[in-house]
């Protein structure tokens, strides 16, 4: 029952701070919009100078992080349960994680960013009652195709802070063994799509080169009778290039 009433207060936590962080997106999306609007043609980040502009519109960055899953073994039990399968499942919530993102800066301060994210590879144990006595392994794995706004706060000696809100495209596979061959799981897979949030900071080393750290989230990963359901935090530290 305890575990019950903490499952809610974590899930309202998580609104409350999700809330937050797209008012905060949205705050620098508003900041930049009349400068997107007055742009005039020709003229760009670019154009405009400056530390973090004179290096050109586009950026690419690589970020390698940790992951963390809210997934449980009552998820795996229920991917199993869709194939006849019951047991007890037990896995790893975290593992190395990290990708690729690829922007466009429409101003200084606000920018739309393409990602390709390795979400982590969970591992669990299942041991199974039905339809025989056995013990299963597998893994629970998730990746990511990302699309966000970037709002953008400049601070100090070279500091900024950013917001994201976008969509990312995720898809799952949960594979499972046997490790006796009595039983015979399937691999399943799962493709959704759900919100992105995240926040961080960016320091610039030069007019091309910058660092970051952040955190991300992508909910409604998986598909909870095929491979389970879980929201999962990236996070991360990176380097990235303009260009």
């Amino acid at each position: 029952m305890n575990d019950g009433n903490d499952t809610c207060t974590k899930r309202r936590k998580w609104i409350r701070r999700a809330e937050v962080l797209a008012g905060i997106t949205a705050l620098f999306a508003g900041i930049s919009a009349p400068v997107l609007a007055q742009r005039a043609p020709g003229s760009g980040p670019a154009a405009a100078g400056g530390a973090q502009t004179a290096a050109g519109d586009w950026y690419i960055g690589l970020q390698l992080g940790r992951s963390s899953s809210g997934l449980g073994g009552s998820d795996i039990d229920g991917a199993l349960a869709g194939q006849g399968i019951a047991g007890a499942a037990s896995l790893s919530g975290r593992d190395t994680a990290g990708g690729l993102s690829l922007g466009y800066r429409l101003t200084p301060r606000f920018a739309v960013e393409a990602a390709y994210n390795r979400l982590g590879q969970y591992g669990y144990t299942s041991v199974a009652t039905t339809p025989a006595a056995d013990t299963l392994t597998g893994e629970y794995k998730a990746s990511a195709w990302s699309l966000a706004a970037v709002g953008t706060l400049p601070l100090a000696s070279g500091w900024s802070a950013y917001g994201k809100l976008g969509l990312a495209h995720t898809t799952t596979d949960l594979i499972s063994a046997s490790t006796t061959g009595i039983t015979t799981p399937l691999n399943t897979s799962a493709s959704t799509t759900g919100l992105l949030i995240g926040t961080g900071v960016t320091y610039d080393f030069s007019k091309s080169l910058f660092g970051k750290a952040g955190w991300d989230r992508y909910a409604r990963v998986g598909e909870a009778a095929a491979t389970g359901r879980t929201n999962i935090d990236l996070y991360s530290v990176g380097i990235g290039v303009r260009f």
